[in-house]
């Protein structure tokens, strides 16, 4: 099986395609490939043991301290201070031994002293209860001691800083993100120049078409001028001038005709309106 492509960060090349290697034998199983059952019994069935053990662990805990003196009131507090602060203990262990944090050695000696003094409180109580052994000093002040005990480690174990790292590994993140943000920038500022280029190359375009269309309507109206110039200059309005007149009688004295206006106008090829209006009558009688 292979990986696609990838982007490292603090690189500025991409990742060849690696081949992934088969799982091995030990290998542990990713929860999605665990079968139903098994999940279930993650899911339900840890919670629910931690729950009973719990549960169990109450009244022995409250006899032993009623033992050491405390009333009834304040007894119901120390399954707190003993199997939960345990679980407690043991989470924050297993936490930082897998997150490589600081305070491994003290979160896994706490938990131990906690399974410890959970597995003594319950055996303490229950020999009491059974008339196997009695109170005495060493257990009342044994079993005093265990509030601010709890109270002290948990502090401990909250203050203990979460991750310590040297000036170098600092400079070599900042380096690596400094690269990694180079990158992205540079993909970023050749993607946009891309689009910009693109949509400046689009405009061009449009403005050529724009051009062609633009020099295409001035000859069309360079053309539409000159037809309507030429129209204009050849229109036998413009042609009754006395010569063309003149040239209109003799043609008709020529055909043998009498020269009158209509027989001018239809050698000139005008109606009697506009022979007139051009003043026509004028130009014959003068």
């Amino acid at each position: 099986m292979t990986t696609p492509n990838t982007r490292i960060p603090g690189t500025t090349s991409l990742t060849k395609d690696i081949e992934t290697p088969p799982p091995q034998k030990g290998t542990p199983v990713s929860s999605s490939a665990l079968p139903w059952y098994a999940k279930a019994v993650l899911r339900i069935a840890i919670p629910l043991a931690c729950l009973g053990a719990l549960f169990m662990s109450i009244p022995g805990e409250i006899a032993m301290a009623r033992t050491a003196g405390w009333s009834q009131t304040y007894a119901y507090a120390m399954p707190v201070c003993i199997s939960v602060y345990a679980l407690a203990a043991a989470a924050i262990a297993n936490y930082r031994r897998k997150a490589k944090l600081p305070g491994q050695m003290t979160a896994l000696i706490g938990a131990v002293a906690a399974l410890i003094l959970a597995v003594c409180a319950q055996s303490i109580a229950h020999l009491i209860q059974q008339d196997y052994m009695g109170s005495s000093a060493e257990l009342v002040v044994a079993v005093s001691a265990i509030p601010p005990l709890v109270i002290a480690h948990l502090i401990h174990m909250a203050e203990t800083p979460s991750q310590v790292k040297t000036a170098s590994e600092e400079k070599e993140e900042l380096r690596g993100m400094i690269d990694f943000l180079t990158v992205e920038l540079t993909d970023t500022l050749t993607s946009q120049t891309a689009v910009l280029l693109s949509q400046s190359q689009s405009a061009v375009r449009q403005l050529d078409t724009l051009t062609e269309v633009a020099e295409s309507l001035t000859e069309e109206t360079e053309g539409a001028a000159d037809r309507l110039e030429k129209n204009l200059t050849t229109s036998p309005r413009r042609g009754l001038t006395k010569e063309a007149i003149e040239a209109a009688v003799e043609k008709v004295k020529a055909a043998g005709e009498k020269v009158t206006v209509p027989n001018v106008c239809q050698a000139l090829g005008v109606s009697q309106a506009t022979y007139y209006r051009h003043g026509g009558r004028k130009a014959l009688t003068v």
